[in-house]
């Protein structure tokens, strides 16, 4: 027997009486089973980060503060960005607009890298290009969990709202997600 159901044969078997069984089936949808009240080992964090991603706030930090994972960090160069450049422009453009996204990507992932390590997190970190919800959708997969910025791949999403690209990643990825 279930915690669930001990909880309700204790509780509301005198109040029912005959009824118990009828109210513990139509109820029992509503009520966590022992599996859903275990929580998950968090062992691997992914963190996703691009230009528009600012500083991890300190709520996000205390959430994460709670686990003793590894946190990887990802900057993902837009590819279609690249090209479109290559297509508008030439090869030489295309390569230069790389070369300055790596650099600001690699700016980003050492900042953000040092102030995880200072809370005592570990980190690795990648840079590369390719598509920014696809890539973090496929990633996620190898993680235990994601910490997803709000205005994530959106440079035009404001305080309040949060980026299309993070809520399509949140509906299709199997683990929990935090958004910050």
């Amino acid at each position: 027997m279930g915690y669930s159901s001990s909880l309700i044969q204790r509780k509301f078997k005198d109040i029912v009486g005959r009824r118990y069984d009828a109210v513990l089936k139509d109820y029992s949808e509503f009520l966590l089973t022992d599996e859903e009240t275990l929580v998950p080992e968090v062992r691997s964090i992914l963190m996703p980060l691009d230009l528009f991603v600012h500083d991890l706030t300190d709520e996000a930090m205390d959430v994460l503060s709670a686990y003793n994972a590894t946190i990887s960090l990802a900057y993902i160069t837009d590819a279609t960005v690249v090209a479109i450049l290559e297509q508008a422009l030439d090869q030489a453009a295309a390569e230069e607009f790389r070369a300055r996204k790596e650099e600001t990507g690699r700016n980003i992932l050492d900042k953000t890298a040092a102030r995880l390590e200072e809370h005592g997190f570990s980190t690795r970190t990648r840079i590369f290009v390719g598509h920014k919800g696809d890539d973090v959708i496929r990633m996620a997969k190898n993680h235990d969990m994601v910490a997803l910025c709000r205005c994530y791949a959106d440079g035009e999403a404001t305080s309040d709202s949060i980026s299309p690209v993070v809520l399509r990643i949140c509906q299709q990825v199997e683990t929990p997600a935090l958004i910050y």
